[in-house]
């Protein structure tokens, strides 16, 4: 796919954002592939086969306790908190060796100087382990949230509502970086304009279009042109 930005329609009216949020897995770091593998080879190990692009396309951004025992339900299994225990660390154990930082997002994250927030469906301790270790806590001055802090996890609007009320603005001054329909449905839900990002494995699954039916305001597929995109979105646009 060309270094492009994607317009699913226009908007009139000024926008003046006090906070972007950005997703983590997709966004920040390049680690949705890594946990979708172990998830699937887990449930292999039961006996129920799922191809793993379908997997990764249909619980993109979901919990991955959540997706699993959804999985499993379907083949009549249950699965128990032990086994999804072992997964997580599993999942836990191989993203502390393998994920990478998503390409040119130090960059991006130091020239943009509106606060910045992160929200995960992730559980806090990974979340904020793999953030620091990569380097990227830094650029969020302790606004880190997971959404073990809200009763409902992602599609649902409660983290993005949460934390724009932690953070003393309105949904309308927020703009959501997301690459899920899961984590788009949510912020949109939330009241909140979304960027849907498809640099990382979605740019050859049509993710602009997932992204877009989900509601994404503009689908683009690399981090330095945030910035940008940040102030034309701020902008009249007729």
């Amino acid at each position: 796919m060309p270094n492009n930005t994607q317009h699913s329609k226009c908007h009139s009216g000024p926008i003046f954002f006090k906070l972007i949020i950005f997703d983590c897995d997709g966004v920040l770091l390049d680690s949705e592939e890594i946990g979708g593998k172990i998830e699937v080879d887990a449930l292999h190990e039961l006996g129920i086969s799922v191809d793993l692009d379908d997997y990764n396309k249909r619980f993109a951004g979901v919990v991955s306790a959540i997706a699993m025992r959804t999985v499993a339900q379907e083949y009549g299994i249950s699965l128990t908190d032990e086994w999804i225990k072992d997964v997580e660390q599993r999942i836990v154990d191989a993203l502390e060796k393998n994920v990478k930082v998503v390409p040119n997002i130090p960059e991006t994250l130091e020239n943009i100087s509106i606060p910045k927030a992160v929200a995960s469906n992730s559980k806090y301790s990974r979340l904020f382990q793999l953030l620091h270790t990569r380097k990227l806590d830094q650029y969020f001055d302790g606004h880190i949230f997971s959404a073990e802090m809200v009763e409902r996890p992602k599609p649902y609007p409660d983290l993005y509502q949460y934390i724009a009320e932690k953070m003393g603005v309105s949904p309308s001054e927020c703009l959501v970086i997301e690459d899920s329909p899961t984590g788009t449905q949510s912020a949109r839900d939330a009241g909140m304009k979304v960027l849907g990002f498809i640099g990382t494995h979605q740019e050859q699954k049509g993710g602009d279009i997932i992204l877009f039916k989900a509601g994404a305001d503009i689908v683009f597929n690399n981090m330095l042109q945030l910035p940008e995109l940040i102030e034309l979105e701020s902008r009249y646009i007729n």
